[in-house]
């Protein structure tokens, strides 16, 4: 009998094709459940136990299309504007396919940004490779509220012209304030800032290119969470990991931070302490190519991988091993087996000084953020550790002492009702509220003193939350001065976490990630809010952000500024002279030249700031950037300043870090900057200033 060998093949391919179509849609059909479960998740959480919760209706929908068009494409320079006028018919109808767990306007909106972005990066390539005249006159608008998405393709060609053009002029700039390139023509710094442009933009695009659809998709179920407030958000399982390093300052790996380059990783530091640094054989520039568990015989190829999955790959338990396959700066390449150890990120913890200024000696305690690991109590926090300092600043005899919260955004609520309560005898810290509008009244219990001498505070805008509450129950109680510019951040608002694979338990997909959402309000204890309006301070100081919208009231969805009842509490009586001190501070900075020049210089940046256009004709754009320059060096001369302080390390820590060059080079790092802090020389004048009455 004849076979039909070409009808067989034909039966077999057909088969293939039926197979793996049955496959795909198998897939498909499970990543929408997965989808789905996400999803319904984050409404039933929203919906029961949000401290505002909202109706998802038309206008939620409409706010939501909009704010996700803008955060896929903020700049306006992917999409068409037929684009967005076929995306429109989804506009009333989010709120829909939400309630219906549909995601027809996600995947339209994704394949579109998809295919742009690759028009985009063609456009890119094509714009790089022909010459570019930067002679003719142009001009770029950075504010996007001015401009509608390109009308046809011309009109997008010529505004990702105008971004290359922009970054060539920049870089050129760059390179002309060079010594070494002062002698360079025209011409050969002009091809120097292509290169860097044409550099850069190709890194941009791998970056880009490295999210997929889960990415967007996390995007826009973060972009829903937040309709409700900007601190309500959803997590991919690795972002909570890093959110939750950050809190606790530690992490176990091997303490080594990487940077892509194209398709390569490479090592840019090793943090001091770590297993990386310890071990001697990882150095900074080294380019990681495999990665092999020790339970592992071949090796993982990580180039051209993902930078959250290598790391993902690196990362894991204290006392297992991990193998690096590295290439040197000299071209070796070798295998380096690292044992992963507990890093600690010692920068984020509490650090203190002693300042000599007249004869006299002030504490001085730097708190970058309320750091508690909830996932290990034997881990440092930061309440454990302001005592510490504490106790070593008064071991040292100090009048008193400075807490300096500036840049702090908060952190651990346990954690600041302990470190108030160091400073009371005992009563209400902080009022919270919940959103039956039952109020809970958390209290240091504690009747002890930990510190009863004078205590000031320095404040900017970037102290937020829990930073808030210890400077608000500080005020309130008039136990410290606070210092600082118009307001701090004005985030009055609680958030919880919570793992979404405890709402579904058991699934086949794996980890879902997280929700974090705003459950409750903070109240001083004297009754108002931190919402929106912060802590004004004692004595308001300019600094660069006094003219410039900046903090919670300058935010989406932000929940409004409201006021309760007063909790009762008893401020302290022990201050002879606590509104004089403040009355002279201010006085005496009123007529201090440099709190003027820091005055002009906020309103600079706030010119600065409000620029909406550049121009790109290349003399036109230089000479902007030199008048630019110009009035910043004469800022900068009126407000180079050094304060007459004397900055010494405590003895105590001298001792136990003796032999540690590193840690004494990041404390005079510390110091040089403290020098030049004109904030921190009224903060120590205001702590000699107060007089406690003898008890």
């Amino acid at each position: 009998m004849k076979r039909n060998y070409k009808a067989i093949l034909t039966v077999f391919i057909l088969a293939a094709m039926l197979f793996s179509f049955i496959k795909y849609e198998k897939k498909k059909q499970q990543d929408l459940k997965r989808e789905q479960t996400i999803l319904s998740s984050i409404l039933y959480i929203l919906d029961n136990y949000h401290y505002q919760p909202k109706e998802i209706n038309d206008e939620f929908s409409a706010k939501l299309f909009s704010e996700y068009i803008k955060r896929v494409d903020p700049s306006k320079r992917y999409f068409l504007k037929k684009d967005i006028d076929s995306l429109s018919k989804y506009k009333h109808d989010l709120d829909n396919q939400i309630r219906e767990m549909r995601f027809d306007f996600f995947n339209d909106i994704f394949k579109l940004l998809m295919m742009r972005q690759k028009e985009s990066e063609k456009i890119f390539k094509d714009i790089i490779a022909h010459p570019i005249d930067l002679n003719e006159r142009d001009s770029i608008v950075f504010d996007t509220d001015m401009i509608d998405f390109p009308k046809d393709y011309s009109e997008k060609y010529r505004r990702w012209k105008q971004h290359i053009k922009y970054s060539i002029l920049t870089d050129i700039h760059q390179e002309k304030k060079s010594e070494e390139n002062k002698d360079k023509s025209k011409d050969d710094l002009k091809k120097h800032g292509i290169d860097i442009t044409n550099k850069n933009f190709k890194s941009f695009f791998e970056n880009l290119f490295d999210l997929n659809r889960n990415d967007y998709l996390a995007l826009y179920f973060s972009t829903i969470a937040e309709m409700y407030d900007p601190h309500t958000t959803y997590f991919k399982p690795m972002d909570k990991e890093r959110f939750d390093m950050d809190m606790s300052g530690s992490f176990e790996g091997i303490g080594a931070r990487l940077q892509k380059e194209g398709a390569y990783t490479k090592i840019v530091e090793l943090i001091p302490g770590g297993p990386a640094w310890k071990d001697g054989k990882l150095e900074v520039g080294d380019i990681i190519l495999k990665v092999r568990q020790e339970d592992e015989d071949e090796a993982l190829d990580v180039v051209g991988m993902r930078l959250d999955k290598i790391v993902q790959k690196i990362r894991g338990k204290k006392g297992t091993t991990v193998y690096l396959t590295v290439k040197k700066l000299n071209g070796k390449i070798i295998e380096i087996p690292i044992v992963r150890d507990k890093v600690i990120l010692e920068e984020t913890f509490a650090k203190s000084l002693i300042i000599d200024h007249d004869k006299n000696k002030t504490g001085y305690i730097y708190l970058p953020k309320f750091y508690h690991n909830f996932n290990n109590t034997d881990d440092r926090n930061s309440a454990t550790d302001i005592k510490k300092e504490l106790e070593k600043l008064e071991k040292n005899n100090t009048h008193g002492v400075i807490i300096d919260l500036r840049n702090n955004g908060g952190g651990s609520l346990a954690d600041v009702i302990d470190i108030a309560g160091y400073f009371i005898k005992k009563g209400s810290i902080v009022q919270v509220r919940n959103r039956n509008g039952r109020i809970r009244i958390h209290r240091d219990n504690d009747t002890s003193f930990q510190y009863d001498k004078p205590v000031v505070v320095l404040v900017n805008e970037l102290s937020a939350s829990a930073s808030e509450i210890l400077a608000a129950a500080l005020q309130d109680y008039k136990r410290a001065v606070i210092i600082g510019g118009n307001q701090t951040y004005g985030k009055g608002t609680v958030q919880k976490f919570i793992d979404l694979n405890e709402i579904t338990g058991p699934n086949p997909w794996g980890k879902l990630g997280s929700l974090k959402w705003t459950t409750q309000k903070f109240y001083r204890v004297s009754g108002g809010s931190t919402q929106q309006r912060g802590v004004i301070p004692d004595i308001n100081l300019p600094d660069r952000f006094k003219y410039l919208k900046f903090g919670e009231k300058d935010l989406e969805n932000a929940l409004p500024y409201d006021t309760i009842e007063p909790a009762s509490y008893k401020p302290w009586d022990k201050y002879e002279n606590y509104n004089q001190v403040i009355r002279t501070i201010i006085t005496q900075t009123d007529t201090m030249r440099i709190f003027n020049y820091l005055d002009t210089l906020a309103r600079y940046f706030q010119q600065n700031s409000e620029r909406k256009v550049y121009p790109l004709r290349a003399s036109e754009f230089f000479n902007l950037m030199k008048e630019n320059e110009k009035k910043a060096a004469e800022l900068d001369s009126l407000t180079r300043y050094k304060n007459r302080l004397q900055f010494r390390l405590i003895p105590q820590d001298s001792l136990e870090h003796a032999g540690d060059t590193i840690f004494f080079s990041k404390r005079k790092r510390m110091i040089e900057k403290l020098e030049a802090d004109p904030y921190l020389e009224q903060a120590v004048r205001a702590v000699e200033m107060l007089k406690v009455k003898a008890s």
